[in-house]
């Protein structure tokens, strides 16, 4: 999961058939093709890489469906936040959210830009807003909104954050570390 500043941000996979079976207890995602869209994605999931071309590629491709349309805004949304492009990485939140306004993953990353921003009521408010709609890793966003309450100097709302998100993710790293480096 890539991450920018201490921000964890969700991606959207396009083209992603989620298979699961019995004898394996996890999900596994497979990426169909060697398409612009697929290479955004890998992009955006690589936290070294600050190379949007793919995404452009993608977005000028007008036989792209809807749904790929939004996720692939998204990933260069994450990739220009990573890159300090912060207006341009709302300007594709805000354009997918107006594909899809239930777009959970379209708020977080959004929070994320408003968070670099050092806007934190309205990366609170984005934060918050994911949770409501089907996030992907919602210890995400409540790690997130911890790091924001960190930033405002609300320590004891931020603890309660760490640990929503730790509960949700017994194995997040990042949110046990906030909480241990409160003792």
């Amino acid at each position: 999961m890539p991450r920018f500043a201490g921000l964890v941000c969700v991606l959207s996979a396009p083209f992603a058939l989620a298979l699961t079976s019995a004898a394996s207890a996890q999900m596994s995602v497979t990426t169909i093709g060697a398409t612009d869209a697929v290479s955004c994605y890998e992009n955006a999931r690589n936290d070294f890489s600050r190379d949007s071309d793919p995404c452009d590629k993608a977005l000028k491709d007008n036989a792209m469906s809807r749904a790929d349309r939004k996720k692939t805004l998204v990933n260069r949304g994450i990739i220009y936040n990573r890159t300090g492009e912060v207006g341009a990485a709302i300007d594709d939140f805000n354009t997918a959210l107006d594909l899809d306004g239930s777009l959970g993953e379209a708020y977080l990353n959004r929070g994320n830009s408003y968070y670099l921003m050092q806007r934190y009521d309205d990366a609170l408010a984005d934060y918050e807003q994911s949770l409501g709609f089907d996030l992907n890793k919602p210890w995400a966003a409540w790690y997130n909104i911890g790091l924001a309450y960190d930033a405002q100097k609300l320590p004891e709302k931020a603890k309660e954050a760490y640990q929503t998100a730790l509960n949700l993710n017994p194995d997040f790293t990042q949110a046990q570390q906030k909480l241990e480096g409160r003792n």
